[in-house]
């Protein structure tokens, strides 16, 4: 499933959800305006990036909750696909989701949101989008199992984009300390059982023979191989 598709099955799946007549926020945080312009009467579909941005930024810490990113969910995730905020982003967006409790949602929506995951984790692993370190880490922000994603990787490793992107977070996405190998990316913090996962694939057996059945002739599968 494409991004496009998936987000077009975000906005079905949670369409039953009503706008929320309020949304509780800190004054500090976010304005009366700001939340004026975030429940203006138009589609969802057509808030602008300006309105969303505010409340995006600050749910469900200071302002609103659970129930009224249900009905937002599909224009919040929809921008922070396309990287539309700037700030937050996808890694930020994607522990916003865990922290409003979005594992509790109904199972239609928790499969549209899984939906747009694996269309995210699909384009970075054919080298579009986001790069794959950047979705893994959404992933397991939003995710307490991100051995499906991994096993993904493993299965696709020997794509040429596939490759780039395992030896891309190899090389950047991994810091070497004398505790052994840790990931870079700060939004793995509190993700401890996640991290790890992914440590303790990128140090298996399985993925290294994924790569030695791929070949090691081409230079980028060889640079993944010395990195392993």
């Amino acid at each position: 499933m494409t991004v496009s598709a998936a987000v077009d099955e975000l906005y079905a799946a949670f369409a039953a959800v009503p706008r929320p007549p309020a949304v509780a926020h800190c004054p500090c945080c976010v304005t009366e305006a700001e939340v004026a312009a975030l429940l203006a009467p138009v589609p969802l579909r057509e808030l602008p990036v300006e309105a969303v941005r505010p409340y995006a930024a600050n749910v469900p810490f200071t302002v609103g909750g659970s129930n009224d990113l249900r009905y937002f969910a599909p224009r919040v995730l929809e921008i922070g696909c396309a990287d539309g905020f700037g700030w937050p982003g996808l890694e930020s967006l994607a522990a916003r989701l865990r922290h409003a409790g979005w594992a509790d949602w109904p199972a239609a929506e928790r499969a549209a949101v899984r939906g747009l995951l694996g269309a995210l984790w699909d384009e970075a692993l054919a080298g579009d989008g986001f790069d794959a370190g950047t979705v893994l880490c959404a992933a397991g922000n939003a995710e307490d199992d991100v051995a499906p994603y991994l096993a993904r990787w493993t299965a696709a490793v020997g794509r040429p984009a596939a490759a780039e992107q395992l030896r891309d977070l190899l090389w950047h996405g991994c810091a070497r300390d004398p505790g052994g190998r840790r990931l870079r990316n700060a939004f793995w913090d509190g993700r401890d059982a996640q991290a790890a996962a992914v440590l303790a694939w990128l140090g298996s057996d399985e993925l290294c023979a994924a790569v030695l059945d791929a070949g090691t002739a081409g230079p980028v599968l060889a640079d993944v191989f010395d990195a392993l």
